[in-house]
């Protein structure tokens, strides 16, 4: 049975689901060492012929024209590679994303070269053009989080945002995010680890602002994403105590510790609800950071702080025996 009929027996709303679930365990069906070997091979024979082509077309073609060749030639391998033979077809796919990810480059850096146009709108038209050609993960995820970190140095040192508004940046790309996690959206997993991303360069922005955020947080913000928490994970609108348990304690949480503590601990929650490893652990990491920040960036004495985290160990204990329930 290939892989047309399986999917024909699959029900219309979960076709897409198992779709790339297949498309994942062929991309895996090569072993990890042989891919190990294959992906150093494709490194040398990327580097080899990129190099040879760029000396060989110098003084013919300009930068920016072999930063387009070296892409288009990474999206026609990878596109070739998909009736090959797994191991055949490992080999091309990495290969064509090795020298489509030196055309990106070449294309992301040189095209300030055009007369208004800067670095970060380089890589934000790199990111947004390759994220549909390119279907390897990493190379989505790669170009979007570099989108995000040039647009946030654009931000932070040409526009200089407030810190309110980089707060409520944080918070709807956060929901955004979260959106896609929740609606299941595979191809779309690169675009929301970004938007995570984005949230935790905006939150280590209050590592270099020594700035009392003790009653100064959007608790309207927090609110609301309580109430998409909500919405997504209740059952048919019931109000049991969980929910309301989860909701009551995170708004009283975000008048305790610092915004992104608490997107953290939402993340986290969001992980276990849909046995999510990835977003598990990002949620714990960020737990521990946005801690991290909140006692050393609140201007308060130490027995406050201490009195604070107390408060809100005490209230996510209270949270747990009440959901357990």
């Amino acid at each position: 049975m290939n892989t047309s009929e399986i999917l024909s027996r699959v029900p219309s709303e979960k076709r897409a689901q198992a779709e790339t679930f297949l498309k994942h365990r062929e991309a895996v069906s090569v072993p990890f060492l042989v891919r190990a070997m294959l992906f150093i091979g494709s490194l040398i024979s990327a580097s080899l012929l990129v190099g040879i082509a760029d000396r060989l077309l110098a003084g013919i073609i300009p930068v920016l024209g072999r930063g387009v060749l070296f892409f288009g030639a990474g999206v026609l391998l990878a596109k070739t590679s998909a009736g090959l033979p797994p191991l055949r077809g490992a080999w091309r796919r990495q290969l064509g994303g090795l020298i489509g990810l030196a055309g990106q480059i070449i294309l992301a850096f040189r095209l300030k070269d055009i007369p208004g146009v800067s670095v970060w709108m380089g890589v934000l038209a790199v990111a947004a053009i390759s994220y549909p050609l390119f279907k390897n993960p990493f190379n989505r995820f790669l170009w979007c989080a570099a989108a995000a970190s040039s647009l946030y140095a654009q931000v932070d040192w040409e526009w200089k945002w407030p810190l309110l508004a980089v707060a409520l940046s944080a918070f709807c790309s956060f929901g955004a995010a979260l959106w896609l996690f929740v609606k299941r959206k595979f191809n779309w997993y690169p675009l929301a680890y970004a938007l995570i991303w984005w949230c935790a360069i905006c939150a280590g922005e209050t590592v270099f602002n020594k700035m009392c955020w003790y009653g100064l947080n959007p608790a309207n913000a927090a609110l609301a994403a309580c109430v998409a928490v909500y919405a997504v994970f209740s059952h048919k609108g019931n109000w049991t105590r969980g929910p309301i348990a989860l909701a009551a304690g995170a708004v009283v949480l975000s008048a305790l510790l610092n915004w992104p503590t608490v997107l953290a601990l939402i993340l986290m929650y969001t992980g276990f609800t849909l046995r999510d490893r990835v977003l598990e652990s990002l949620g714990t990491a960020g737990v521990v950071f946005g801690l991290f920040l909140f006692y050393f960036t609140l201007n308060a004495a130490l027995s406050a702080k201490a009195a604070l985290l107390m408060a809100s160990g005490l209230i996510l204990l209270a949270i747990r025996s009440v959901y357990a329930k």
